[in-house]
């Protein structure tokens, strides 16, 4: 089983990679499943089929689906849904609108959580390919997990133990609508598969997130935020897919080819990809099919292309350390620039951008000292 994750900034060309690759998949023999949890899915247009919200056959091997808040809700929270939507009826709001208003902020990404976990642990396919929001909301979504587990494991089991005792009296002295043990137990349940799916999420032998950009500086710019942010939560990048790459030649090549050259400096070792810019549009499974060859070539796209950790942050002495692997080890005099959000390294002529985590933006360079392979700078 093989979950593969694909993000990046909206409009990059995402959507038609996570087709793309998947119908090369299904070409090559393998099941898989295609699976947009994107709010403006676009993945019936790229196909040229309508999906629906649960798995659809699209030709052999290749299954695809747009997951649906509303009908995840009726599916998966039916219990817990009956609940909120009663309290808004009993402050007097009408059927229609307690019907919208019980999608609570976060079902959403919830609700993909849960449609992932229950396709894991059927284990049908052999390859899930998640088409994933922009990168600010596939930040929220996996990191929705860390935000939701101080209330899962400390306050919903102290209230659900007061509300044994509560209850029978506040039945008495009021006809508000008190949860039931079954609303907790479904709410516990549905936890439990999205804490399960979170700690598959970062296991690099299973999964991999894959970032689509296009070489253009303001989307180079939220691609190496989402790639530091994604390794500093646990979640192994093992890809770089460059899109819309203009023929050499041509004049937007030559704007495109400093991009380029920090793309392969920034997020080395991690494997880039580089799709060519294509003239017609790519459209139906017979056209992504030939993307995904062009793409990947003889390479299978299920394989894990990158599996360690190009860098890492961690506290020593009191003061934070930060680790970057780097390409080459070097002779030549090390030089650090520290500025903002933003770390420079320039060794020679070899240069490295890195975007700093918020934790480290107000904090000075101690030292810097090669450990080969890597580079450790010490923040005070």
């Amino acid at each position: 089983m093989r979950i593969i994750l694909f993000t990046g900034k909206g409009g990059v060309g995402k959507t038609t990679i996570s087709s793309a690759t998947g119908a090369y998949l299904a070409s090559l023999g393998k099941r898989v499943l295609v699976i947009s949890v994107d709010p403006a899915h676009s993945l019936s247009d790229v196909l040229e089929v309508d999906v629906g919200p649960e798995p659809k056959a699209i030709s052999q091997n290749f299954y695809a689906q747009e997951v649906d808040v509303y009908f995840s809700v009726e599916k998966y929270w039916g219990k817990f849904k009956e609940y909120i939507k009663s309290l808004f009826k009993w402050q007097g709001v009408d059927d229609i609108m307690a019907e919208e208003m019980s999608i609570l902020p976060g079902m959403e990404e919830v609700s993909a959580f849960l449609w992932i976990n229950s396709h894991v642990e059927e284990g049908k396919y052999d390859v899930i390919i998640v088409d994933s929001a922009p990168t600010g909301e596939t930040l929220r979504f996996l990191s929705l997990p860390d935000a939701a587990s101080w209330w899962i494991t400390k306050v919903l089991p102290l209230q659900r133990r007061l509300m044994k005792f509560i209850r029978p009296v506040a039945k008495i002295a009021t006809d508000m609508p008190l949860p039931e043990e079954e609303t907790y137990d479904a709410l516990e349940d549905l936890f439990r598969q999205v804490f399960n799916l979170y700690y598959i999420l970062q296991d690099p032998k299973i999964s991999s997130i894959r970032i689509v950009t296009n070489p253009e500086k303001m989307v180079l710019r939220e691609t190496e935020k989402a790639y530091t942010y994604l390794h500093l939560f646990g979640f192994p990048v093992d890809a770089i897919l460059v899109n819309r790459i203009a023929e050499k030649g041509d004049f937007l090549a030559s704007i495109q080819q400093k991009y380029l050259e920090q793309i392969n400096q920034n997020f080395y070792p991690t494997l880039i990809f580089e799709v060519p810019f294509l003239k017609e549009e790519v459209l139906g499974i017979e056209k992504l099919e030939k993307l995904g060859r062009l793409i990947y070539g003889d390479r299978d796209p299920s394989e894990v292309f990158y599996k360690d950790k190009p860098f890492e942050i961690y506290e020593q002495d009191g003061s934070f350390v930060l680790k970057l692997h780097l390409k080459e080890v070097p002779k030549e005099k090390l030089e650090v620039f520290h500025f903002g959000d933003e770390l420079s390294i320039k060794i020679g002529n070899f240069k490295k951008h890195f975007f700093m985590p918020r934790a480290l933006i107000n904090k000075e360079v101690k030292s810097a000292r090669i450990n080969a392979p890597y580079l450790e700078i010490t923040f005070a």
